[in-house]
């Protein structure tokens, strides 16, 4: 396959620039894995108590650092719950998961750049987030099998759920808008920093930017 079509990772960047599916993605899953499995397991002391690191500081060399670059479309639920466990244990060890959406983060694509660290999650000014219920496919071959699809569905809808409430500023009642079969939500970076999709929205004159008035004067140049 072309390596245009793919998800790839070159040494600590992981780039999703198209469908997360099964033959575009499983790549990066094996090699993300190995990665991760190589970490030093890092104490909070050893690095300044997790303290956050502005775009404008140097990071330790020691602390290790991961970067995720999306513009993606989305895709396989479960590939992407891979990509997040491990986006999860590389965090547990002391890796920084820095996460840019570069022009689009949607669906599955969404919930990858919002499991990034908290103050490291980066959004191009002109980008946009796009949450919506997602895609669960349920075979059914036999009626008895309708409930246990239904019970799929929810714990899938749940899922999902639950990442956008304990990792962004979104209520509920905001989510299960967007949760529905009519409903979706199309998210400006204006609108992801003040729901805490990402912390800093990248300018289109290359400044980064962590205050939603200051955005707000900058969109209206």
């Amino acid at each position: 396959m072309a390596k245009d079509l793919e998800n790839i990772m070159d040494g600590n960047n992981v780039f999703l620039s198209t469908e997360i599916n099964q033959a575009s993605t499983n790549g990066v899953i094996v090699q993300l894995t190995k990665w991760v499995n190589a970490l030093p397991i890092i104490k909070p002391s050893e690095n300044s108590g997790w303290k956050i690191y502005t775009p404008y500081e140097t990071i330790p060399n020691d602390i290790p650092v991961l970067n995720i670059w999306i513009n993606c479309c989305g895709g396989k639920t479960n590939l992407r719950h891979s990509l997040s466990t491990l986006l999860n244990i590389a965090s547990a060890r002391g890796t920084i998961v820095k996460t840019y959406n570069l022009r689009q983060a949607s669906s599955s694509a969404s919930m990858i750049a919002i499991s990034g660290t908290h103050g490291y999650r980066y959004m191009a000014q002109n980008a946009f987030n796009y949450i919506h219920f997602g895609n669960k496919s349920s075979e059914v071959s036999h009626q008895d099998e309708i409930e246990y699809a239904t019970r799929d569905l929810k714990n899938f809808g749940q899922e999902s759920l639950d990442l956008y409430l304990n990792r962004t500023k979104l209520t509920r009642k905001e989510l299960n808008k967007y949760f529905t079969t009519e409903g979706s939500g199309y998210l400006t970076a204006e609108q992801c920093l003040d729901k805490g999709l990402c912390d800093w929205v990248i300018t289109n004159d290359g400044r980064f930017v962590n205050s939603v008035l200051e955005l707000k004067n900058q969109n209206q140049k």
